[in-house]
């Protein structure tokens, strides 16, 4: 993997889906390996205030844009180094890499859409949720000036970046919301955000499905937006591990929980310096639309990480409907909240 210097984020390969069974034994381990990343909070110089010498992680998220702005402030303002933690991040291609990089160990904490998680839990690979950062939608559809409303979207066809991705479930929410047939809407799996950006100016594609502010970006070349979906629930911002992860790093875990209420206070607190970080680390350099990205994510960004169980049951639902399987009764077993808690309480 390419190592990528200042905060700019590092492309993580996909892990081939072979070593999940064997990769278990691995994903207890706290080291990061050698895995390529972007800005590590060491080197923000920021004073350890946690008892002990730092410990070195890699956090994994997935998705180019503002949403994980509490990862770039807590990396870039020493949030995580205060706490403890030398973290490395590490961008990963599409949600669907998720699980593969928990078992396999090149990351030890992830972030992204529950769906993927609650999946691999179906599949009897043992993941713990440890936290929620964003308990909405976090996208925007931009598209052809055409196209007025949602309803003008009926034999239309709209980008998405991969199946069973955020913008993929998000489509379908939103087409369900204003009662439009799925079959009515051809979608078009882009790959990646880059790409879905491509196809809309190509005119392989008549709109898009993503997070600010890179579709946002469309507009200054007379795409409109057609729709918002952070009204609707989604649990795009769930924290995961391993379960054998968790059970052997408790003290890391609550590094990690106390940074991460943190790091949410300070995105809600200091715009400034979280649309810089935005600029940074979402590779958009125009402050325009890194401002237009916070003031959209100021609604999404949760302020306490306590995962939210119904947005977790929500989860199974889909996975299971998915994969034809019965949807666990019980879902808090999957759900690792002390850790949260603790860091919430503490906070006062």
């Amino acid at each position: 993997m390419k190592r990528i210097s200042g905060s700019r984020l590092a492309r993580k390969a996909p892990v081939a889906g072979a070593v999940l069974g064997a990769a278990l034994l691995v994903s207890a381990c706290g080291s990061a390996g050698t895995s390529s990343t972007a800005t590590t909070s060491a080197n923000t110089g920021a004073t350890t205030t946690t008892a002990g010498a730092p410990i070195s992680i890699t956090i994994g998220d997935t998705a180019i844009g503002a949403g994980y702005a509490d990862i770039y402030v807590g990396i870039r303002n020493g949030i995580f180094a205060k706490n403890g933690l030398n973290v490395k991040l590490v961008k990963l291609n599409t949600s669907s890499q998720l699980v593969p990089a928990l078992v396999g160990g090149s990351v030890q904490i992830g972030v992204g859409v529950a769906d993927d998680t609650a999946a691999a839990i179906l599949k009897n690979i043992p993941l713990k949720f440890i936290g929620l950062s964003e308990g909405t939608y976090n996208l925007e559809m931009w598209g052809d000036s055409s196209i007025k409303s949602v309803q003008d979207l009926v034999g239309k066809k709209v980008a998405v970046s991969a199946p069973s991705s955020e913008s993929d479930f998000g489509l379908t929410a939103l087409l369900a919301k204003n009662n439009i047939p799925e079959s009515s809407v051809q979608r078009i799996y882009a790959g990646s955000i880059p790409a879905m950006v491509s196809a809309l100016e190509s005119g392989s594609a008549n709109a898009l499905l993503t997070q600010p502010p890179q579709g946002t970006a469309t507009g200054k070349k007379g795409y409109v937006k057609i729709a918002d979906l952070s009204n609707l629930p989604f649990a795009v911002g769930s924290y995961t591990v391993t379960a054998a992860y968790a059970k052997a790093n408790p003290v890391v875990l609550q590094r990690w929980a106390n940074a991460e209420v943190q790091n949410l206070a300070f995105i809600h607190d200091h715009p400034n310096q979280t649309i810089a970080a935005i600029e940074a680390d979402s590779g958009i350099t125009d402050p325009t639309l890194a401002k237009y990205a916070y003031n959209f994510f100021l609604n999404v960004w949760t302020k306490n990480p306590t995962v939210q169980t119904s947005l977790i049951q929500d989860a199974f639902t889909r996975a299971a409907a998915k994969a034809k399987k019965q949807a666990p009764s019980d879902i808090t077993q999957y759900i690792d909240n002390s850790f949260a808690q603790k860091a919430v309480s503490s906070a006062g």
